[in-house]
């Protein structure tokens, strides 16, 4: 099974990860990317900590949502048939519990942002979910279309605790029009949609989920988060 990135440190690899960027206009781009956050790898592992999120948008749900996130230089072609990409990963709420993912939580994306699809697995310090989405993105998806689903993995027999591992995986299997999710391989989600990209990428970050309301981001509540990832897997 290749693995992606090694993650020897002490820094990551330019020629593997970027920061998330989306263009706001001609000369201006949001760049998903919390400033005081702390990124350690070193020894198969990346880790990211920020003691208290400070970015947020107002207006715009997807500028809001993710704090701080990477995603792999690197596409990956889904034509040649299915395809899995799969992490083991943690997470460590900073003030609050883990009850309630809106709060935040450590994030393993398979996305498009082409089409705006996105298909991630999340983890609190308390709970797991499989994340179905296809972002608003004006002049891409019209506001109708657009869509966040959100399951609970309470039925995959998975018990989850601050800072444990599990094993996460998505596989995406174009010809049959399906994406299945899954965590130690206990099936969390299986979606059929109408389409599906060509090519994806993957990532990994801190994301919040409140919504916007009158014209503000109610998403920066003091609570901050440490997010581990380790074993970044294509087959």
């Amino acid at each position: 099974m290749p693995r992606y990135d090694d993650l020897s440190g002490p820094a990551l690899r330019e020629d593997r990860w970027q920061y998330l960027q989306v263009p706001l206009d001609d000369t201006r781009t949001w760049t998903y990317r919390e400033p005081d956050a702390k990124t350690d790898v070193g020894e198969g592992v990346v880790a990211v900590r920020v003691d208290e999120f400070t970015r947020s948008h107002s207006q715009v749900q997807i500028l809001d949502n993710p704090k701080h996130l990477l995603v792999s230089t690197e596409e990956f072609d889904l034509t040649a048939g299915p395809r899995t990409f799969s992490v083991e990963m943690a997470a460590e709420n900073i003030g609050t519990g883990g009850e309630d993912y809106r709060d935040g939580f450590a994030a393993f994306n398979v996305l498009d942002m082409t089409s705006a699809d996105v298909f991630d697995l999340v983890v609190t310090s308390r709970h797991a979910y499989a994340i179905h989405e296809r972002l608003f993105v004006p002049g891409v998806v019209d506001p109708g279309d657009a869509f966040t689903h959100v399951v609970h993995a309470s039925l995959a027999g998975v018990d989850i605790a601050p800072a444990r591992f599990r094993r996460y995986a998505v596989t995406v299997a174009p010809e049959q029009r399906r994406v299945t999710w899954q965590i130690d391989g206990n099936p969390v989600f299986t979606a059929r949609p109408e389409s599906l990209p060509t090519a994806v990428r993957i990532g990994f970050g801190l994301i919040t989920l409140h919504p916007i309301r009158e014209g503000r981001s109610t998403s920066l509540r003091g609570q901050g988060l440490h997010g581990h990832w380790r074993h970044f897997d294509i087959s």
